[in-house]
C-alpha cells in the first residue's frame, strides 16, 4: 500500500513534534500545563492520521491508537505520545512495504458490499433507477481503485478507456471487458438521469459483475 503523500507528510510532522512532547521532568511527568494540552491535541491528531491509513476498526494499529487516545493519562500523558510515535513509525514502515494493502482493500470491499446490498434491496422493490445509481457509483469507484492498485493511470481517464487499458494489460478478459462496459453504460446513464436508457437486467448485471470484480481484485 502506498500511503497518500499528504498523510505521509502529516505523520512525519507528528513524529518531528513527538520528541519535545514526550520529554518529562524528574518524575516522568509533563513539565507544564501547556505541554499537557499539546500532548492531548497531538494524540488526537495522531489517532486521526492512523484512521486515515487504517480504515478497518479492527486493524491492530487502529485499535491500539484508539486505546492510547482515549485513556486518561494524567500528567504522564507524555509517555503516551512516545508510545504513539513508535506506532506511527512502524505504520509507515509496514505501509511502504505493502503489508497493509490487503487490510485496506478488504475494508473497502466490505463497504462496497454494503452499498450493493442496498442496490439489491431496491431491485427487490422494483426501483430500477435508485439501484442503478448506487450500482454504477460502486462499479466506477471499484474499477478506479483497482487501477490505482495496479498502478494504471485513472485520474481524468474515462471509464471506457480504463476498461480498454485493463483489457489490454490482461487484467480483464474479453468477456469481462464486455460486462464491464454494460456496467459503465449504467453508470453513465444513471449519472445523467437517463433512466430509459438502461433496463432492470442491466442493473442486475452491473451488481453481479461489480461483486465479482471486488471479490477478485479487492477482496483479498
Amino acid at each position: 500500500m502506498s500511503v497518500d503523500d499528504s498523510i505521509k507528510t502529516r505523520i512525519s510532522q507528528l513524529l518531528s513534534q513527538s520528541g519535545s512532547l514526550s520529554a518529562s521532568n524528574e518524575y516522568g511527568q509533563v513539565t507544564s500545563e501547556r505541554q499537557y494540552q499539546d500532548c492531548s491535541a497531538w494524540l488526537i491528531s495522531a489517532q486521526n492520521a492512523i484512521h486515515l491509513v487504517c480504515q478497518s476498526p479492527n486493524n491492530s494499529y487502529r485499535v491500539k491508537a484508539d486505546s492510547l487516545a482515549t485513556q486518561a493519562h494524567g500528567f504522564v500523558i507524555n509517555n503516551a505520545v512516545g508510545e504513539m510515535a513508535a506506532i506511527l513509525k512502524l505504520l509507515l514502515i509496514d505501509a511502504d512495504a505493502g503489508l497493509l494493502s490487503s487490510v485496506v482493500d478488504q475494508a473497502q470491499a466490505e463497504v462496497f458490499d454494503d452499498f450493493l446490498d442496498h442496490a439489491d434491496a431496491y431491485i427487490a422493490d422494483g426501483r430500477k433507477n435508485e439501484s442503478g445509481a448506487i450500482a454504477g457509483v460502486v462499479f466506477e469507484d471499484s474499477l478506479r481503485r483497482i487501477c490505482r492498485k495496479l498502478h494504471v493511470i485513472e485520474n481524468g481517464v474515462k471509464l471506457d478507456a480504463l476498461i480498454s487499458n485493463l483489457s489490454a494489460s490482461g487484467e480483464l478478459s474479453a468477456i469481462k471487458a464486455k460486462r464491464a462496459r454494460v456496467a459503465a453504460h449504467v453508470r453513465t446513464k444513471a449519472t445523467h438521469a437517463q433512466w430509459n436508457e438502461f433496463e432492470l437486467e442491466d442493473v442486475k448485471a452491473t451488481i453481479a459483475f461489480t461483486r465479482e470484480l471486488i471479490e477478485s481484485k479487492l477482496g483479498g
